[in-house]
This record gives C-alpha cells, sequence and structure tokens, in this order.
C-alpha cells in the first residue's frame, strides 16, 4: 500500500497515510483488522483472535476536513 494514496470521499482533497496505534498493557501497537464477530474468551477476558488471520490496518486523513479512512489491505 506504498504507493496507494486515496482522495477525500468528503471534500475531494489529498488525504495522507498514517495508522491507528493501540495501547495495551505498556506496549503499543498497530491495530489489525479480523474477520468475523468478535466471541469473548471465558476465563481471562477479552476476545478470541487468530494471529494468522489479522490484517494490519492502514489509516489515510484529509488534511483539509479531518475524514479517516481504513484500510485492511493484505500485501
Amino acid at each position: 500500500m506504498g504507493d496507494f494514496l486515496p482522495t477525500c470521499g468528503k471534500c475531494g482533497s489529498a488525504m495522507s497515510r498514517g495508522h491507528v496505534p493501540d495501547m495495551s498493557h505498556g506496549q503499543v501497537l498497530q491495530s489489525s483488522w479480523a474477520p468475523g464477530d468478535p466471541e469473548p474468551r471465558r476465563f481471562i477476558g477479552g476476545i478470541k483472535w487468530k494471529e494468522n488471520e489479522l490484517v494490519s490496518i492502514t489509516a489515510y486523513r484529509c488534511g483539509k476536513c479531518g475524514f479517516l479512512e481504513l484500510y485492511a489491505k493484505e500485501d
């Protein structure tokens, strides 16, 4: 997704690439997309997930109006 630069769907201006940090227990991770509905874990809390199914999220922000678009595209 390095060369992909969308234009804003709201105002048509250029968008810049970024990411959405996910803060968890003293560390910062990159947010990811997972298929299906979240399924709770019974004993230790949180939700079930499979690492091999996660796709990193890339965010694009419009410099004019602030609109955000998120993409989860596999490289």
